[in-house]
């Protein structure tokens, strides 16, 4: 038996039990089903689990007896450890809130209740409950509200999350005008973490408190309205949702809560600046936060809530969410089939950061559907050969920001997934699946025609609430058919006969997941794909499946009758000549025993007018007479036949791969289902028609052409419709303000006016209808519904939608260290402009604001931890410990203690060398410019001296961190992690994922939830790291040392403090190897219990060890957010149950079912196939929520791709805007020059505009002390009165009547060259890029700005020849 609080993790698993199977009432099997888990594979699953946390729990109790014992030496804040553990949601929830629970046991009620109701319902009747409880232990009715309202957003949260603690600042009772209470609820800043539904709950439970207490309802008065809807006017800041007036007077006046919140912006409102009940004039950005993303976004599931309670006066919350749903359904009755492009992601783009694809744009990464290994949790997979053919700016870690399902994602390497397309100098176009091949070719590329896939799982979709898009046909949905399909032996013989192969190149039955692997990894020739489809229904996957969708219908007939031209001979076939590709470049796809040739089809082809518009080209192979595009889906692909002539084209726009010999075009894959669809055959190598293709097509595009007409028709009528309805509204709205109405009246007349032009509608609304539909139609398929008319086998659409993307943050790996600092010991200005010990160690003592101590055994006043003072009778050093007096004794008011006083860091620097036995201290201690801590206590000298001999940064809370890109992990090898398998096996791992005994580097395993993978940039870190407290621990405590790590292979198996900047709650974790990459890889669940996904954000981990010894609550900041991103709780065990919920829709199955993709076409909610997929959330209620989980795709490595992005390689912003705009001009699937004037609009133009006025509202700064001036001082010195050295009164502060000032040189905070360093690359841009007509105006008028600034317009100095 272990003594660290059993009793907790018991109750915590009891809980966790009953609270799974009521999840999973009515759904008994659908765990187990689902993920097809059977009961001996469950069993020993459960057996690794136990053994695992039995692991974790001993090593964990043996790290606490450790720490303990060391702090109890009482060389700390505390003499006890200050970061309680926790086992579940109950237990963290106590801990987090135990300043404000005056030693109230909340744990097992918590548990109690998330046993019988969801989370939701927990945190709303325990608030009511600890409320209730406060009032009647007689506390105040305030504090009562406060407590339960701080306990019900814990558990909301997590409880890790600092939203409980300072998001709410305060609560107050206030009045109404008549005279009634009611309650006030003061948001801060820090509530943004806590997510809107959070945020509205928290008003719904402070509503629900305010019951009990029978406290009545805010009554707003109609300034205090008007407040809100100025400040949302004023606001700048991000919010997801602005709330238009009227539904910001509906939430202010039907919410019973006043929604009140400190000032946090510098802007004041005018209008209404003073009103009653709010404090201060300044804009409130907590207010807005939790109307805007909480109340307005999550009406519909405050909703729920309100009326499943029967809550009364929340019933304009139901009209709000009414209103939301009703707007969303007024529309046209003709409903579109298309996917709307969502073009949101291409806002704000960034100078040096490309753009990969604009929405929807053909050419883009294409949606493949699955998750692989190293995905889920909103990261996403790309081949590694398109993460080399972005010019490396994306690798391992990188964030994209994607057109959908969500905001961003996280990129990982998956070598299942088709890489990109590319044409080369020669007119060669091939796809390149491996990295080593592309950098081969890299050179030769001119064109990037497809990205390739991009691997996004269902989940994600659900996660994102997000309607499921058409997927496209591949390889995984031929699959999935097929093996539905193999219900017996016979079956499977029927297969073998179609594909031509032998009964053991098959898996045995039953059906697992090793039949989908082997068969969508398999390569079939065209007759094994027709022989299969024929045979059993499917459609043909890739290659044997053109892009028809993407190529336009008018240009069908010209090119059936190229094909009729052309003849089938063998691919080795040279009748002029083929350049070669190299032995090592892989192209894909194979190519077929024969080839298709259309001779002189690209005569007159040349790469150059493809790399530079400017060159006028005849279009190649001849010209052929093109019929007009009827609509303009295909528009993009006129300027595409000019250059590449219809032959070619045609072959690009439907992924055929081919190259040149001579004039010819050579096409050696895929033609067959190009003849095959276009009802064409071979017969002796000549191409015939086989079946009628040609009445079908011109029928259709006649009818297309009357569709035409008719919407082109309907148009016109609505735009003269609307050109009248303006005239009027004008005309009334005229007529109103020469009456003297009022703004708001004027605008309700317009409007009025605008609504009596009535609409008379279509001449006829059936045709109209049907010529929409047509078009819908025919924008979705394209040429594909010919291709169905013309031949007999099943087509399904090979093209998915492609997803827009361009390059969010580059990924991370490094310690946290900005700025530098080896110790928590303020020296102010006078450790120099770097902060250095050893500069104020020469002054040999300084003043500096620290906290005045008591010695409890000498009595004496000291600012360090133990009392320095040397004892006059011993002459020896007193050594007690001290501590802050009460508070009486101090000044009152303000956050924090600290006082001016002497130090006498000379001193106090050579007696911690002592202390520590070394011979001399290290060149470099960097220390603070101030504490921030309410004490203001600095940390003992010892440990700040260590950590600058081992060459570790401190952060603010005492630990030494490294930060690392989020990576979702399921699966690895031990060859993958840099570790020996036998290592492996002593930490549990002793199965792969077959069930087959652990014996070698290469088998497939599954990652324990709590375990993590460090990227190797910070193995050299975290040894140092090491070493530095083994040394602590002998040199400082006295006590042995724990690491004794020499390389850093020993750290393998060493604990870990996971941890996320926006939290308050670190996780246990175990380090079990090292990746080559910049992502810290980790289960999705241990991510989610950061609350984080793996969108491109960074956290933080330190060792176990660090954060037990020097994390202390004494010194974290006072300010506003202060005990955001630190470790207050330390959570031991991971509940899938407890975490955050996008955990539970991450994907578990090994393969999608058919039924799936025929779901996706019709775009289907995801909602609606939650029960059919294997997700997360089907598996809670066993061990399978945690293991045993599935991955659709594979990889050879998880960390395959560049070593860095190239953002971070590239060093000046020139080089790296270069580098964005030429890949973009690469990019079929970019308009550079769109991106050109974005980055210049987004970027260039506010950051030019931002420094020139802050150039203009500059300070003055005094180089030697740093003080700042507003004005520049008469004397041009610094006159700013020098601190004395701490000799008689000058000591204590008493200065000399000469008063002696710095005299130190002003500087200018803001630098001509800051203001001007965008100008030159913008017109660098713009002349090389070009942009449009506004922006070249708009940055040539604000270049003039700065020159006009900085040059005399008036003097200028003319030469002779000025005057010739």
């Amino acid at each position: 038996m272990l003594p660290f609080e059993h009793w907790e993790i018991c109750l915590a698993l009891r809980a966790y039990l009953m609270r799974s199977r009521q999840h999973s009432r009515g759904m008994a099997s659908a765990g187990p089903s689902i993920s097809g888990l059977d009961d001996v594979y469950l069993k020993r699953l459960e057996k690794e689990m136990d053994n695992y946390h039995q692991w974790m729990d001993e090593r964990t109790e043996a790290c606490y007896q450790i720490a303990e014992e060391a702090r109890k030496c009482g060389l700390d804040h505390t003499d006890f450890v200050e970061i309680p553990r926790a086992a579940d949601l109950a237990g963290r929830t106590e801990k987090l809130l135990v300043d404000y629970l005056n030693g109230m046991e909340i744990a097992d009620d918590i548990r109690a209740m998330l046993a019988e109701f969801d989370r939701e319902t927990t945190s709303i009747k325990m608030a009511q409950h600890v409320a209730l409880r406060f009032k009647a232990n007689g506390e105040e009715t305030v504090k009562s509200i406060d407590v339960g309202l701080r306990v019900g957003l814990a558990i909301l949260t997590e409880a890790v999350l600092v939203a409980p603690l300072e998001g709410i600042s305060e609560v107050r009772l206030l009045n109404n005008v008549d005279g009634t209470e009611f309650v006030s609820l003061h948001f801060a800043g820090p509530i943004r973490a806590a997510g809107g539904t959070a945020q509205a709950l928290a008003v719904l439970i402070a509503d629900m408190i305010r019951r009990e207490f029978n406290i009545g309802p805010y009554i707003p008065t109609q300034p205090e309205v008007e407040r809100v809807k100025e400040e949302f006017g004023l606001y700048r800041g991000n919010l997801q949702y602005r709330p238009p007036p009227e539904e910001v007077d509906l939430i202010i006046k039907g919410c019973p809560i006043m929604i009140n919140g400190e000032s946090t912006e510098s802007i004041e409102c005018s209008g209404y600046g003073h009103v009653r009940n709010i404090d201060e004039p300044r804009i409130r950005g907590g207010v807005l936060l939790v109307i805007g993303e909480g109340m307005c976004l999550k009406a519909p599931k405050i909703q729920k809530h309100t009326e499943r309670m029967n809550v009364a006066g929340w019933e304009f919350i139901s009209k709000f969410a009414e209103k939301k749903n009703k707007d969303a359904d007024d529309s046209d009755s003709f409903k579109s089939k298309r996917v709307k492009p969502i073009s949101k992601f291409m806002n704000d783009i960034i100078a040096g950061r490309p753009v990969f694809g604009e929405p929807l744009a053909r050419g883009g990464f294409r949606l493949r559907y699955g998750r692989s290994r190293a995905s889920g949790l909103a990261a996403g997979s790309i081949n590694a050969a398109g993460m080399a053919a972005m010019d490396d700016f994306l690798t391992v870690g990188t964030q994209m920001k994607i057109e959908r399902p969500g905001k961003a994602c996280a990129v990982t390497p998956c070598d299942e997934l088709e890489g990109p397309w590319t044409i080369l100098r020669d007119g060669r176009f091939l796809r390149i699946d491996d990295a080593a091949s592309w950098k081969n070719i890299e050179s030769e590329t001119i064109t990037i025609w497809d990205n390739g896939e991009i691997a996004l799982g269902y989940g994600e979709f659900m996660e994102n609430n997000k309607e499921l898009v058409p997927a496209g046909y591949c390889a995984d949905w031929w699959a999935s058919e097929l093996i539905e399909k193999m219900t017996s032996e016979k079956q499977v013989e029927k297969l073998i006969s179609s594909l031509g192969i032998k009964r053991a190149d098959l898996p045995p039955l039953p059906i697992d997941r090793h039949w989908h692997l082997k068969l969508r990894k398999m390569k079939l020739n065209w007759q094994q794909a027709k022989s299969v489809s024929q045979d059993f229904g499917t459609s043909l996957p890739p290659p044997h499946n053109p892009w028809w969708s993407d190529y336009p219908l008018p240009w069908v007939g010209p090119l059936m009758r190229l094909l009729e031209s052309a003849t089938i001979e063998k691919s080795e076939t040279v009748l002029s000549s083929v350049r070669e590709l190299k032995d090592d470049v892989q192209a894909m796809p194979i190519k077929d025993k024969n080839q298709l040739r259309i001779k002189s089809a690209v005569k007159g082809w040349s790469h150059k007018p493809i790399i530079d518009d400017k060159i006028e080209n005849v279009r190649p192979g001849g010209k052929q007479t093109i019929p007009e595009l009827i609509f303009d889906h295909h528009q993009g692909s006129l300027p595409l036949l000019q250059k590449h002539g219809l032959a070619k084209v045609s072959a690009l726009l439907l992924g055929l791969p081919h190259h040149h010999d001579g004039d010819d075009l050579l096409i050696t894959s895929g033609w067959q289902s190009l003849l095959e669809g276009l009802g064409l055959e071979v017969k002796n190598s000549k191409v015939i028609r086989s079946k009628e293709a040609i009445s079908h097509l011109e029928d259709r595009m006649q009818k297309l052409q009357a569709a035409s007409i008719i919407i082109s028709e309907e148009k016109s009528r609505l735009d003269s419709l609307n050109s009248k309805r303006r005239q009027v509204r004008i005309s009334a709205e005229t007529e109103a303000r020469q009456k003297g109405a009022t703004i708001s009246e004027t605008d309700e007349i317009g409007k009025e006016a605008m609504e009596k032009v009535e609409d008379l509608g279509p001449e006829n609304a059936e045709s109209l209808f049907a010529a929409k539909k047509l078009e819908d139609e025919h924008a979705i398929t394209g040429c594909l519904w010919l291709v169905r008319k013309c031949s007999s086998l099943r087509w399904e659409n090979s093209v998915s939608i492609r997803i827009g993307a361009r390059m969010g943050r580059p990924e991370k790996a490094a310690p946290r260290e900005k700025p530098v600092v080896h110790s928590l010991f303020p020296i102010g200005a006078d450790g120099g402009p770097q902060r250095l010990m050893s500069v104020a160690v020469d002054k040999d003592s300084y003043r500096a604001d620290v906290g005045k101590r008591r010695c409890q055994k000498c009595g004496q006043t000291t600012i360090t931890l133990r009392c320095n003072i040397v004892e006059e009778e011993t002459q020896q050093v007193c050594g007690g410990r001290s501590e802050m007096p009460p508070l009486d004794d101090e000044k009152k008011g303000g956050r924090r203690r600290g006082v001016l006083q002497t130090i006498k860091i000379a001193s106090m620097m050579e007696m911690a060398r002592v202390n520590l036995g070394l011979d001399k201290l290290p060149k470099q201690i960097k220390g603070l410019k101030k504490l921030m801590s309410r004490d203001q206590t600095p940390e003992a000298l010892e440990k700040g001296i260590l950590r600058a001999t081992h060459g570790v940064p401190v952060f603010r809370d005492g630990t030494v961190r490294f930060d690392m890109s989020d990576v979702p992990i399921t699966h690895f090898t031990a060859d993958e992690i840099s570790v020996p398998w036998p290592r492996l096996l002593d930490l549990g791992y002793s199965h792969d994922i077959d069930g087959n005994a652990l014996e070698s580097g290469t088998q497939m395993m599954e990652i324990f939830p709590q375990d993590f993978i460090v990227s190797r940039a910070g193995a050299d870190f975290f040894l140092r790291t090491a070493k530095y407290l083994d040394d602590l621990l002998e040199r400082f405590y006295g006590l042995p040392r724990f690491y004794n790590a020499e390389v850093a292979e020993d750290l393998i198996g060493q604990l870990l403090i996971g941890l996320a900047p926006h939290t308050s709650g670190g996780v246990l974790s175990r380090i079990i190897g090292w990746s080559n990459s910049s992502g810290g890889y980790a289960h999705p669940l241990f991510h989610a219990s950061k609350r984080r996904n793996c969108d491109g954000d960074e956290d933080a981990i330190m060792l176990l060890m660090d954060g037990l010894l020097n994390f202390s609550k004494k010194i974290l900041p006072a300010n506003r957010g202060g005990q955001m991103d630190a470790p207050l709780v330390l959570t031991t065990r991971l509940n899938p149950t407890e975490v955050d919920k996008e955990a539970l829709n991450v994907d578990a199955a090994w393969y999608y079912p058919s039924s799936f993709y025929e779901a996706s076409k019709q775009q289907v909610h995801p909602k609606v196939l939650e029960k059919e997929l294997d997700i997360v959330e089907n598996r809670l209620g066993n061990v399978s929520a945690v293991r045993g989980y599935g991955y659709t795709h594979d990889t050879r490595c998880m960390d395959e791709g560049p070593a860095l992005s190239a953002y971070k390689t590239l060093e000046t912003m020139v080089d790296k805007m270069n580098g964005q705009l030429r890949l973009g001009g690469r990019l079929r699937a970019v308009d550079v020059k769109n991106v050109a004037s974005s980055v210049v609009r987004s970027h260039f133009l506010p950051d030019l505009r931002g420094n020139l006025v802050a150039f203009t509202r500059q300070k003055i700064r005094c180089v030697s002390c740093g003080h700042s001036y507003r004005r520049m001082p008469l004397s041009g010195q610094c006159i700013q009165p020098t601190k004395r050295a701490a000799h008689g009164l000058g000591s204590h502060g008493v200065s000399g009547g000469g008063r002696d000032t710095c005299k130190g040189n002003l500087a200018l905070t803001v630098s001509q060259g800051a203001v001007r360093k965008y100008i030159k690359v913008t017109k660098h841009v713009m002349e090389t890029y070009g942009v449009d007509h506004y922006t070249k105006q708009n940055v040539e008028w604000l270049a003039a700005s700065v020159e006009s600034l900085f040059n005399n317009d008036k003097a200028k100095q003319l030469s002779l020849s000025d005057f010739l």
